[in-house]
């Protein structure tokens, strides 16, 4: 039947590619996360915000919901407790992502 073999391989193709991994990566969550926190940290400790402040920023900056950033703060206090104890200064923000203002 005309078409037939068009139609065969889109779902041969489509079987294929279920094996491939769905969903969010986890290293690329993870580098997110890494920046979302370090930028916590700055508008903290360097810019002397407020709380509400922050997650406004936050929001606009990662597009995601405040609810959210608040779980991912939640959930890595371990960082933060380290990004504290490092004492970083400005300048190690500025060489990780020099792409941001700090």
């Amino acid at each position: 039947m005309r078409g037939q073999r068009l139609f065969d391989n889109l779902i041969q193709e489509s079987v294929a590619d279920d094996s491939a991994q769905k969903g969010r990566s986890k290293l690329l969550v993870a580098k997110r996360n890494e920046l979302l926190l370090s930028r916590y940290y700055y508008y903290g400790y360097y810019k002397n915000l407020l709380y509400v402040q922050i997650l406004k920023f936050l929001e606009a900056e990662f597009f995601i919901a405040p609810d959210t950033i608040a779980n991912i703060i939640q959930e890595n206090t371990d960082f933060l407790q380290k990004l504290r104890k490092k004492e970083l200064v400005l300048y190690s923000f500025r060489s990780r992502w020099p792409h941001l203002k700090w």
